[in-house]
């Protein structure tokens, strides 16, 4: 017997049942769960994760609705199915998500940058005495306004959506 076989034949002997792989196509998705239809046939309750347990240190992928995914069979019963791969992602978190969605570089590269030059060429004016000058004739102050024109418009604040990707969260 090859190796292979006789893994297979363990696997089988510990498990105790066939275990199988097929395709379906999403339905619904309904937190760590979804709806696949499999030919013909609906199954609910299919788990998108390894296990069913809850934990803070989980990734959980969510499939687009209408999308392909394959799907294994622990049990050769139907009753513990399980995503294996998906075609499309709606969404992925990451260890509970808590830390907020991935940056989108480039939007927040473009706001910085924005910002950058807006106070690169931030200008204003100050007017007759209010700078101090000290000299070889002693201490007084600016003769004439000093001309610094200020800026037209103001930069935008930052804000977390303008550079936050929500599908991916850790």
């Amino acid at each position: 017997m090859t190796p292979e076989r006789r893994l297979i034949e363990n696997i089988r002997k510990a498990h105790g049942q066939a275990m199988w792989v097929c395709q379906g196509i999403v339905k619904a998705v309904d937190g760590a769960t979804c709806t696949c239809e499999i030919g013909e046939m609906t199954l609910e309750g299919i788990r998108l994760r390894a296990s069913v347990t809850d934990r803070d240190r989980q990734m959980l992928v969510v499939p687009k609705i209408g999308s392909a995914v394959t799907l294994g069979c622990l049990r050769g019963d139907l009753s513990e199915m399980v995503v294996l791969q998906v075609d499309e992602i709606e969404s992925i978190t990451i260890n509970g998500g808590e830390l907020g969605g991935l940056v989108k570089i480039q939007e927040l590269t473009d706001k910085i940058n924005a910002l950058v030059d807006k106070f690169n060429n931030h200008t204003h004016s100050l007017a007759s005495g209010t700078v101090n000058v000290t000299g070889s004739m002693g201490a007084s102050t600016n003769a004439a306004p000093i001309s610094v024109p200020a800026v037209t418009s103001k930069a935008t604040k930052l804000d977390k959506k303008d550079y936050e990707d929500e599908t991916v969260k850790h």
